[in-house]
């Protein structure tokens, strides 16, 4: 019977080294955790991955250092959401704005903002785009479009000439205005 195994000394190496250097103990490398900038391209999405060709592990026996692999996370923001390259988000106007039509200052991803008129009785949840203001398209030079829908935001309190205001409003459009009922103390 007859057995085959590495060298115990060498491992297979073909070399003994005598005498192993107090940094590396022989191995002829090192660890170290280097500090490296990377440049992340405009319009990359999650999940997706930027190689750093020549930055990864040192090759054995002199060869070439291997390639990093950095998978990027983006992170959600509070007004902001993507699809695709499309930024989505919800602008809030007042009932008068919606009405009577408005210019409304609509601030971008990269913190310009940008004007845009929207019409007379515009409803709550019509949608609005600005066209090439989204996200750039890593392979090509398309840009996305930015959405953005109108949420009309009701008042909760009202001043006494607002109400006032309002009721005239609402019996010149031939609707029967809330009667307020008064309660023990008033």
């Amino acid at each position: 019977m007859q057995t085959t195994r590495t060298c115990s000394n060498c491992h297979g190496t073909g070399e003994v080294i005598q005498e192993p250097c107090e940094t590396c103990h022989g191995k002829g490398k090192v660890r170290k955790q280097p500090k490296i900038k990377v440049k992340i391209p405009a319009g990359i999405d999650d999940n997706q991955t930027v190689v750093l060709r020549g930055e990864g592990e040192p090759g054995e026996k002199g060869g070439p250092k291997g390639d990093l692999y950095i998978t990027v996370k983006i992170k959600r923001h509070s007004i902001y959401t993507r699809k695709g390259n499309n930024v989505l988000c919800e602008v809030p106007i007042t009932i008068t704005q919606a009405t009577l039509g408005a210019e409304l200052e609509i601030p971008m991803v990269d913190g310009t903002k940008e004007k845009y008129k929207i019409p007379e009785g515009t409803q709550t949840g019509t949608k609005f785009t600005i066209r090439n203001k989204g996200f750039k398209s890593i392979n090509s030079s398309s840009v996305g479009d930015f959405v953005f829908t109108v949420i009309v935001q009701t008042p909760k309190r009202l001043t006494k000439e607002q109400r006032e205001l309002l009721v005239k409003l609402a019996n010149t459009m031939n609707e029967q205005p809330p009667i307020k009922k008064r309660g023990l103390f008033g």
